[in-house]
């Protein structure tokens, strides 16, 4: 354990770059599996859980995790609805314009900012507890909402086939 930093910390960074790589190879692709949909957020949720368990041993109440969970919630549901689904003749096409796919982008750079959040408080000082607390609320938000998003898409693309 190098200062306050333990192989939890190296697993976050590790999910944080999951994250991001897998966001970024969702987008890429015009044809999106419905596996694809989900890798995303389950790496997210990766982060958020060990985010969410560092801040529950340090104290922090449940209840503000599940407020950020249910307002994740809302957010990936209401996302996931505008979002158009349409199929071509082999695979479904998931249409996802130019500013959604920036937003999708940056909800998961934000879930490697909040672990690299983590990771910058737990090696400083005890004093950024605060941005500690936000950081997992916020990857909490982001996680729920990537997967709130992707059940909702798998949902409208199995109603069209």
């Amino acid at each position: 354990m190098v200062h306050n930093l333990s192989l939890v910390h190296v697993l976050l960074a590790l999910g944080a770059a999951a994250t991001i790589y897998l966001v970024v190879r969702e987008l890429r692709g015009a044809y999106v599996s419905e596996w694809a949909l989900f890798a995303p957020g389950t790496a997210a949720l990766f982060v958020a859980a060990g985010l969410f368990l560092i801040q529950i041993g340090a104290g922090q109440p449940r209840w503000a995790f599940a407020v950020a969970a249910t307002i994740g919630l809302v957010i990936g549901l209401v996302r996931g609805m505008m979002i158009g689904v349409r199929h071509d003749h082999y695979r479904p096409v998931v249409m996802i314009s130019r500013d959604a796919k920036l937003v999708f982008l940056a909800v998961g750079i934000g879930v490697g900012v909040c672990a690299a959040l983590e990771i910058i408080g737990a090696y400083t000082s005890p004093a950024l507890e605060t941005v500690r607390l936000w950081a997992a609320l916020s990857a909490v938000v982001c996680a729920v909402a990537m997967l709130a998003r992707a059940l909702v898409l798998t949902i409208k693309l199995r109603q069209q086939s």
